[in-house]
């Protein structure tokens, strides 16, 4: 009894704050809700946004962690073997190659690449057509025929990404271990792996293999190649949530 006579005494005193004593009235009250409200309202399309921008700007943050990784592993693997370089092969090459002018992923060239990352613009510079990778889209197997998924390796491994999201990407395998293993070899033990801040998105890589030269032509602007024994291997390396628009080139060519 003594609980239901303390609750009923704080609704009296609610109910005399609300109306207080500088004569503001229940319909005043209500009226300032009311604003109160729709100014939530309008402000959450707001929130909303700066959301979506903090996100963009933490992946691609993540996207140069990455390219900061292959750079280190690529002069590490440059360099001889020694005791303070375990990693020296005498030869630069990227995570999940065997060696140099081997390919990763299905690109044989960057001009195809490219194809799948670029979209199709109409004469006032707006989009007439996505590029063919630019969301992340579900993988079926047979039926997926034309999918670029496959054709893309995983920066981290499979396993560590929730398999409703893969979309056809796959692990790189070495032989002995996997390409996954030499990008986590270059992790810090406190940070653990790169996670992209999209419930859909990853991280993915393919390589075009060194050996090549590709070079703009000043005339026409078109992409050109040339036989470059010199020449180093391109990694390009893309959220999976969409990698036509968040994805960081890393040439040694």
């Amino acid at each position: 009894m003594k609980t239901l006579f303390n609750k009923v005494t704080k609704m009296k005193r609610l109910f005399n704050r609300i109306r207080n004593n500088k004569g503001n009235s229940l319909a005043e009250f209500a009226v300032t809700a009311a604003m109160m409200a729709t100014l939530a309202t309008t402000a959450a399309p707001r929130f909303s946004g700066v959301g979506d921008a903090g996100k963009a700007n933490q992946t691609k943050s993540n996207l140069d962690k990455i390219g900061g990784m292959v750079n280190q592993f690529f002069m590490n693997t440059s360099a001889p073997y020694s005791t303070t370089n375990r990693f020296g092969e005498g030869q630069g090459r990227v995570p999940g190659q065997a060696k140099y002018d081997v390919q990763v992923g299905g690109y044989s060239n960057l001009e195809d690449l490219m194809i799948d990352l670029t979209p199709v613009y109409s004469e006032d510079g707006s989009v007439q057509t996505e590029a063919s990778y630019s969301r992340w889209t579900a993988y079926s197997g047979a039926s997926g025929a034309g999918h670029p998924g496959p054709k893309w390796r995983s920066v981290f491994g499979t396993n560590v990404v929730d398999a409703n999201y893969l979309g056809g990407v796959t692990n790189e395998s070495l032989g002995t271990q996997f390409a996954h293993d030499e990008f986590k070899a270059y992790l810090s033990k406190d940070e653990g792996t790169i996670k992209s801040p999209y419930r859909q998105g990853h991280y993915v890589f393919a390589v075009i293999p060194g050996g090549t030269k590709y070079y703009y032509d000043e005339v026409d602007g078109s992409l050109k190649t040339r036989q470059c024994n010199d020449c180093g291997p391109i990694m390009v390396i893309a959220d999976a949530y969409n990698p036509s628009k968040y994805h960081t080139i890393k040439s040694f060519n």
